[in-house]
């Protein structure tokens, strides 16, 4: 097998076996808005927000803004984000606020407030910039920017000794024991006539693309962690589909994936390249029905298994 050419190199924070899990991130920003259909305003902000799985987050958004006149307002309101051209928790946002306002006026009640946001979040290393604009009501528009950092929530992972002098079931046990401590709950170890399987179930990958999810590749990184420490170890690797397309479609898709995710095992140093091969078997091995949505999940996998001697 050729080894296709090896991705860019994977960040730090992917490679750490202190794994990032969640993050929140706190902002401070100043912005410009009609606080109602009359007055033109400015103000600061203060954001408070915390990812959740994948594109998504929650937070908090404290508004305070003045007309330099006679009328000063302070909102309070929950915030749901997505980022809907992203799964790293940055890029373009859309974003629903709902809350209260208090307005600085003798006699004037508390009152529901309401509004959609848009704008981007541009990393900068644990910092950020964020340009947003937002309609609603009481307040007509708004306009501003916020600055700020990320904070990542770290997860220690316990450590479990691998004992590479373990054959069979057992190494297989002590893998299984590995990964699920490392978080992989959706990884599939077992003996077959061919040595021992990872499987890899429901990994995610671009649309009809190779391209794994940068999301993902911690996940090979696990993998490779093990293989890592096996001597001369062999494996081969194969892509499987769940059921979509044309066969030869998905026979040249599993392919390609299985090949970029050899590749990754050999930039790792997990695997010397002449010791791996690849294979694509498209939907032709199901491990359950395509019938559902959990069972074509599971069916679209990457099998790594090290090969017996």
């Amino acid at each position: 097998m050729k080894i296709p050419p090896p991705p860019r190199a994977l960040p730090d924070e992917i490679i750490d076996k202190s794994r990032s899990t969640h993050a929140f991130a706190v902002g401070f920003g100043v912005e410009m808005n009609m606080n109602s259909p009359e007055n033109f305003a400015g103000g600061v902000l203060f954001n408070f927000d915390v990812n959740l799985a994948t594109q998504f987050a929650l937070g908090v958004n404290i508004t305070g803004s003045t007309n330099f006149n006679d009328i000063n307002v302070l909102e309070f309101s929950g915030m749901f984000r997505w980022y809907f051209l992203s799964l790293k928790h940055d890029g373009w946002f859309a974003q629903i606020n709902a809350g209260y306002n208090y307005v600085d006026v003798e006699g004037a009640p508390m009152a529901f407030i309401t509004e959609l946001r848009g704008g981007i979040r541009i990393p900068m290393g644990n910092f950020y910039l964020e340009p947003y604009g937002r309609v609603g009501y009481p307040v007509v528009w708004g306009a501003g920017i916020v600055a700020g950092i990320r904070m990542p929530t770290i997860k220690r992972v316990k450590e479990t000794k691998f004992d590479q002098n373990l054959t069979g079931e057992a190494l297989a046990e002590n893998i299984a024991t590995i990964l699920q401590e490392h978080g992989m709950t959706e990884t599939v170890v077992e003996v077959t006539d061919e040595g021992i399987r990872i499987s890899l179930q429901n990994i995610q990958f671009m649309p009809d693309s190779a391209v794994l999810y940068e999301s993902e590749r911690w996940k090979i990184v696990e993998t490779a962690n093990i293989l890592r420490r096996i001597p001369n170890v062999k494996v081969q690797v194969s892509g499987h589909t769940a059921q979509a397309g044309t066969r030869d479609a998905m026979l040249r898709l599993s392919r390609e994936r299985a090949e970029n995710i050899a590749s990754f095992l050999v930039v790792l140093n997990a695997i010397k390249p002449e010791n791996i091969t690849t294979v694509g078997y498209g939907a032709d091995r199901p491990i359950a029905s395509n019938a559902t949505p959990e069972g074509m999940a599971a069916n679209r996998r990457i099998e790594i298994t090290i090969l017996e001697d």
